[in-house]
């Protein structure tokens, strides 16, 4: 994909509470496969520490880990909130039709045939399927659904990625001063 500096990171993950007694701790994976979260290598939190995970089971939406680092419940509380990130270079390669998400944030989004929508700032998956957070203007964000169905065609060069987008995704949500009549 782009050209990524080996330093960068990527978020994989964050870790929501403590698990038992004895240093464990849940972890939300941001992959398509949750118990993979382990096999990075070491992951780091946004102080720096390096944390040597160990994923030993997934419970509803949680990995739930172990860190060497890691010996006690007092310990993993502390840790709640902190997301978890690897160096780019430590993930693996891709096949030519995959992204990493991070490789587009950045990119504009285009509508099809060729109309810039915004600045894509994330790419989500609340648990009806992933979206894309475009910034349109300063401040405004909006979602898009994203997928495969709708035929996204990624442009490193012009750094676009341009897709089928419903007109009717990038319209203003009425406000209660502009209601619709009855």
């Amino acid at each position: 994909m782009t050209d990524q500096k080996p330093e960068q990171r990527i978020e994989i993950g964050a870790i929501a509470s403590a698990h038992g007694i004895r240093g464990q701790f849940k972890v939300k994976a941001f992959l398509d496969q949750p118990m993979d979260i382990a096999g990075f290598g070491p992951v780091y939190r946004d102080d720096g520490q390096v944390l040597t995970l160990k994923a030993h089971s997934h419970a509803k939406a949680f990995v739930i880990c172990s860190a060497k680092e890691v010996t006690d419940r007092t310990q993993a509380e502390s840790l709640r909130g902190s997301v978890l990130y690897v160096a780019r270079n430590q993930l693996p390669d891709l096949a030519p039709d995959e992204i990493y998400h991070a490789d587009v944030i950045g990119f504009t989004l285009v509508a099809q045939p060729d109309q810039p929508v915004g600045e894509i700032v994330g790419i989500h998956d609340f648990g009806a399927g992933t979206v894309i957070e475009v910034r349109i203007g300063k401040k405004k964000t909006i979602f898009v659904p994203f997928g495969d169905r709708y035929e996204p065609v990624i442009d490193e060069a012009s750094q676009h990625l341009t897709m089928q987008v419903d007109p009717a995704w990038l319209e203003e949500e009425t406000s209660p001063d502009k209601q619709v009549p009855k």
